[in-house]
């Protein structure tokens, strides 16, 4: 019985382990070909490893690593001077402009990012939330304006359309009066008998005008409805309409004093009487012609209106619109405002910081070939240029010698050489001692002349001890190291992962899996294969080092 249960248990075991195995194999993920590294933000150091023997120390000349018109010589033969100390310096005004204006450039870079992590002070805060007060004030007012238009085009129409009405309510009597005098004079009974004329037509053209007038009068009245004419649109074209009806009375009234000019007096059309018409025809005539006016008046100016209150309500939505529009932007400003700077606001101010620190350091670079200072504590030898003369690459302007009467002379390889300088700190080791105990020197000379040793292009550089070594002798073995450049809190990526083509960096960016090529500048490269970032690339981003087979 423990036989058969400890088979089982191993069976157990063997088909869990093929589940898991077969799992692993077929969970259908990927491995990712590429291998990145994150772009950090730390200190760098560049440096260079030479080995070479102490000797005896000679003069260091000192010379401009450019030449042009001396503006300060600030030493003599004989005096002492410290390390660091200018001797002399040239006319500079275009390197030392470019100074100043990098370093306000850096100033304003650094002040932009302590403003942005800093964010707002109460007052720049107190300025927004007025800002957006007001702005809610102008919206208001303007809501409020269109209101206010509102209510005053609405009373405007409305005494415009009870104005039409009236005169709807008022002028078909004026035709129907002027008619009746027309009737009288030249269509009655009367006038069928008694009325004689010199010219047929012009009494039979006054008859057909009449009727025309009539006609016109008693259709307009039979389709008026005063209640319909509460509608703009409604009261306009009864307006139009009654303006026609007049017309065509005006021109019947007129008709019929033309009749009259041709009458016949007989006893019953006598002078008087005839006379008496024409008054009373150029009476309407002039009647008829004010109330025509009066209902094209009234007309127009309803249509005006309209067209006029439209323009401004347009005007109106337009304001409100437009103070919307501020609202909303001096809303989101404050909320930007208040909410904390975003991670790429962050890096990019940081990268604009690190962008001026470049500027300024490549133009403190370009400065300092126009100053001249004591690479170590010593002694004036000799002074071979005055203020105001041309100085001379060939010829060193300033000669001295330093406290240590030792120095060590290395041979640097044309791959390192550009990285030193004149008074770049130096660690030396010495064979002699423990590998503990360190010496400190200071580059005090670059021969610019090469050497070939074994094919091999090197400089000569010559490193003095910046203190008195009593126990260092002659012809000891010394390594150094010499410290370049550094940078502290900048941010970095492997150099391997820069491509250079066509004079132009790049590096590839992972993001989720999508490769994305960026442009960098990079800056100093580091002794441990990293690469300072000045732009292109955000701390905690993946770059690109290696693409798998």
């Amino acid at each position: 019985m423990l036989m058969f249960k400890k088979k089982w248990f191993i069976f157990t075991l063997i088909v869990v382990v093929i589940v898991v195995i077969s799992m692993f194999f077929n969970k259908g993920g990927k491995v990712s070909p590429y291998v990145t590294a994150k772009a950090v933000v730390q200190d760098i150091k560049q440096t260079v490893e030479v080995t070479g023997q102490v000797e005896s120390a000679d003069d260091i000349d000192l010379n401009f690593l450019r030449s042009g018109i001396i503006a300060n010589v600030n030493t003599s033969v004989g005096q002492k001077v410290k390390a660091g100390q200018v001797l002399a310096s040239l006319r500079a005004g275009d390197a030392a402009s470019q100074v100043a204006d990098a370093r306000a450039a850096l100033a304003i870079a650094e002040s932009n990012l302590q403003e942005l992590l800093a964010g707002l002070s109460e007052e720049d805060l107190a300025v927004l939330k007025e800002e957006v007060a007001a702005a809610e004030v102008a919206y208001q007012t303007s809501q409020d304006a269109l209101a206010d238009l509102e209510d005053t085009r609405d009373q405007d129409i409305a005494n415009l359309i009870a104005s039409g009405n009236n005169i709807l309510n008022d002028k078909p009597a004026t035709a129907q009066y002027s008619l009746d005098i027309v009737e009288d004079a030249i269509i009655d009974s009367d006038a069928e008998y008694y009325l004689y004329v010199f010219n047929q037509a012009t009494f039979l053209d006054a008859r057909i005008k009449y009727h025309t007038a009539k006609d016109s009068l008693d259709e307009f009245l039979a389709s008026f409805d005063p209640a319909a004419n509460a509608d703009k649109t409604v009261l306009l074209n009864s307006l139009d309409s009654l303006a026609e009806v007049l017309n065509d009375t005006l021109i019947s009234v007129n008709a019929a004093f033309d009749t009259m000019l041709v009458a016949i007096e007989n006893s019953t059309y006598t002078a008087s009487v005839i006379a008496g018409y024409k008054t009373s025809f150029n009476t309407q005539n002039t009647t008829l012609s004010t109330a025509i006016t009066s209902i094209q008046t009234a007309a127009n100016n309803l249509r005006s209106k309209e067209i006029y209150y439209q323009t401004q309500l347009n005007a109106a939505n337009n304001a409100i619109a437009s103070a919307l529009a501020s609202l909303n932007l001096s809303k989101a400003k404050l909320a930007s405002k208040e909410a904390p700077p975003r991670d790429f606001e962050i890096a990019s101010a940081e990268a604009n910081v690190r962008r001026a620190q470049a500027t300024l350091n490549r133009y403190l670079s370009d400065f300092s070939e126009t100053v001249i200072k004591a690479p170590v504590d010593g002694t004036i030898t000799k002074v071979n240029f005055n203020t105001g003369e041309n100085s001379s690459l060939s010829q060193p302007v300033i000669s001295m010698i330093g406290e240590s009467k030792l120095q060590i002379e290395v041979n640097v390889p044309e791959s390192d050489i550009t990285k030193i300088a004149v008074a770049d700190n130096v660690e030396i080791t010495l064979d002699a001692f423990s590998s503990l105990e360190k010496f400190v020197g200071v580059v005090t000379f670059i021969d610019p002349a090469s050497t070939i040793i074994n094919g091999v292009t090197y400089y000569n550089v010559k490193v003095d001890f910046t203190e008195p070594q009593e126990k260092i002798k002659s012809g000891m073995t010394a390594d150094l190291t010499i410290f370049t450049d550094a940078k502290n809190g900048v941010l970095v990526v492997p150099s391997r992962s820069i491509v250079i083509r066509d004079g132009v960096q790049y590096v590839q960016i992972l993001q989720g899996e999508t490769l994305v090529e960026r442009q960098v500048t990079a800056g100093l490269k580091s002794d441990d294969g990293l690469t300072e970032i000045i732009s292109g690339v955000s701390e905690g981003e993946d770059v690109i080092t290696l693409v798998k087979e």
